[in-house]
């Protein structure tokens, strides 16, 4: 259960980039656009994504290909947003399976309410009050690990989610004194062959010249 609803600013249900039903605690068009390009960025190989920045905290909850995606204020604890977002899936499953859908942009918009009611007043902690026989929801996964940026940041916030509970792992970047020193490194063998090159190149005229002239006797006239 959320304990405080004022402190969820969005929350949607998208199928792949296209939101199907949203929820805004005040119309801004701006968090609309933001949350749109965090929804086309959710990473698919991904079940959950959660990031802190600026006092917000942006969760996914991915189900292929369905997209469960919520803005918090970063004081809500995960053991209250994540069960929102699991329970707002599975109210939408229940809603998906009893009828038909084109999937069009807020085509979900009427039944979101009761969708969004029933995951913010869901209790965890008393699933025998629940309004279906659910199994219990699986607990967050342990071990993510959480790469900050700085406050001042001006990366939009879907480019800087860095949590999942798959932890990937990027490559090291190499310094650019490094790459530096391997460029000068191939720019003088490449000045080295050049040079071989010239001096075959002369060696093999001087040859011939020597052949054409049977020697030194060309100098004598």
């Amino acid at each position: 259960m959320i304990s405080n609803p004022e402190l969820i600013y969005y929350a949607c249900i998208a199928r792949s980039t296209t939101i199907l039903a949203h929820h805004q605690k005040e119309e801004d068009p701006i968090m609309e656009a933001l949350a749109s390009e965090c929804v086309a960025q959710a990473p698919p190989n991904h079940s959950l994504f959660t990031h802190t920045v600026n006092n917000r905290t942006y969760t996914f909850l991915i189900d292929p290909p369905f997209v469960f995606f919520a803005i918090f204020d970063h004081h809500l604890l995960k053991s209250q947003t994540l069960p929102f977002l699991h329970r707002m899936r599975s109210s939408f499953q229940k809603t998906l399976s009893s009828s038909k859908h084109n999937f069009a942009p807020l085509s979900f918009q009427p039944q979101f309410h009761s969708i969004f009611h029933e995951a913010l007043h869901f209790d965890p902690n008393n699933v025998a009050t629940a309004t279906d026989t659910s199994p219990p929801l699986p607990k967050p996964p342990q071990g993510l690990k959480k790469k900050k940026r700085p406050l001042d940041s001006k990366e939009p916030a879907s480019a800087m989610l860095d949590l999942s509970d798959d932890v990937v792992s990027l490559p090291p970047v190499k310094p650019p004194l490094v790459d530096r020193q391997k460029a000068k490194h191939v720019w003088k063998k490449h000045v080295w062959v050049v040079l071989l090159l010239d001096l075959f190149v002369c060696a093999v005229l001087f040859v011939i010249w020597l052949w054409v002239c049977s020697g030194f006797k060309c100098m004598a006239y």
